[in-house]
């Protein structure tokens, strides 16, 4: 039986329970039996004169009685009890090394016996349904906490998207359009400019960098103001297919894998264009991460409410660091970078109602897992296929 050793109380609520791990199978009850044989051996070897010996032995009953029904709540207490009575009649009332103590005291003290052993027995039984309850309580605390920690983390991110679109708004129109400005400039004079002209290249450095600055500014408002959503019933399998059909060819140089396990169907409703901008993210990612020989998995799965999507890649991993601030807008590993690809992927995943996680037990490289809601339909069952 598992019992309840240590309770923490911080504040008046209860934090932690610890266990101890229960016996051993066939020790649980060795010290009962043991203590028994003991007593019992103590009372048949010890001659009637010594009428005092007798007198403690019939007490010491009361230990393996006892301990029985702390072991195992009050049948074990009731069986050790009428155990020890049965073993003790012959003593008492018999010629059997016999106990020279009176009739009636030997008598009381065997239903002593049968009321110790059930009186302790209920009472631990009741302690030990008190501590199951207790316990159920703090694992549900425990996931109230969790719960509330999700919800304030998705409230700190609400409150940066609400900062950074007020900040964007004005932003926009100053940067947008002198940079727009700039490359329509460039561009005018690259046309005037003769093919082989040494100033060539500064010009194609100005729209490239003009590009890379308006994607970046892009990017910036997709996460800061998210354009309205579009829903329709999406077939997510397809989609994860036609990513990775599109990403295989740039990317030969990395091995992407598609598994799909066993569904009726991968329906989910949503924006197609957020969905599929999510895969983008989370499958570009996987690769940058894997680097040339490497290996990229994505994989589906579902039950009955949820589907689930799976991207996995061998790289390094994610560092406690970047475990941390997983999610976080500007956080960034990559000197290119700009941290907002995974803050946008969070947003897109909880609009849809959804979760993304790292798989922190996946340990040959990263592994985020996405969830949404699933649509069933009555669409033919798939079978299991790998995708090379």
């Amino acid at each position: 039986m598992q019992i309840i050793h240590d309770i923490d109380i911080d504040s008046g609520v209860v934090v932690t329970i610890r266990t101890r791990l229960p016996d051993l199978p066939g020790t649980r009850y060795t010290y009962v039996v043991v203590l028994v044989a003991i007593v019992t051996l103590l009372h048949y070897s010890t001659t009637m004169h010594l009428h005092a010996a007798h007198g403690i032995y019939r007490r010491l009953y009361y230990f393996p009685i006892i301990l029985a029904a702390f072991r195992g709540g009050w049948p074990a207490g009731l069986i050790t009890s009428l155990a020890a009575c049965v073993i003790y009649v012959p003593h008492a009332f018999g010629r059997v090394g016999y106990d020279p103590g009176p009739a009636l005291e030997k008598g009381l003290e065997m239903i002593l016996y049968v009321s110790v052993g059930l009186v302790c027995g209920i009472l631990v039984s009741r302690e030990s349904r008190t501590l199951r309850t207790l316990a159920r309580t703090a694992h549900r605390l425990e996931a109230t906490l969790d719960e509330k920690s999700l919800m304030e983390g998705q409230l700190i991110r609400q409150a940066r998207l609400a900062s950074v679109g007020r900040l964007s708004a004005g932003l926009a129109h100053e940067i947008r359009n002198p940079l727009a400005s700039i490359k329509a400039a460039a561009e005018i004079v690259a046309d005037d400019t003769h093919r082989g002209d040494p100033q060539g290249w500064l010009l194609d450095i100005i729209k490239a960098e003009t590009q890379r600055l308006n994607d970046v500014l892009t990017r910036f408002l997709a996460y800061a103001r998210p354009t309205a959503r579009n829903d329709v019933l999406i077939d997510l399998d397809a989609e994860v297919a036609e990513v990775v059909g599109l990403l295989r060819h740039p990317h030969g140089e990395v091995k992407i894998i598609h598994f799909t396990g066993v569904s009726p169907d991968w329906t989910l409703h949503g924006d197609r264009e957020q969905i599929r901008q999510l895969l983008f993210n989370l499958i570009v990612n996987a690769i940058e991460a894997a680097g040339a020989g490497g290996t990229v998995s994505v994989s589906l799965a579902a039950d009955e409410r949820r589907l689930r999507c799976a991207v996995e890649d061998d790289g390094l991993g994610f560092s406690v660091d970047s475990l941390r601030n997983f999610g976080t807008p500007f956080y960034t590993t990559k000197t290119d970078g700009t941290g907002l690809g995974l803050a946008i992927s969070h947003r897109i995943v909880e609009d849809h109602g959804g979760s993304i996680e790292v798989d922190e037990s996946f340990r040959a490289g990263a592994r985020i897992v996405i969830a949404f809601p699933r649509v069933v339909s009555r669409a033919p069952e798939r079978r299991c296929e790998r995708k090379p």
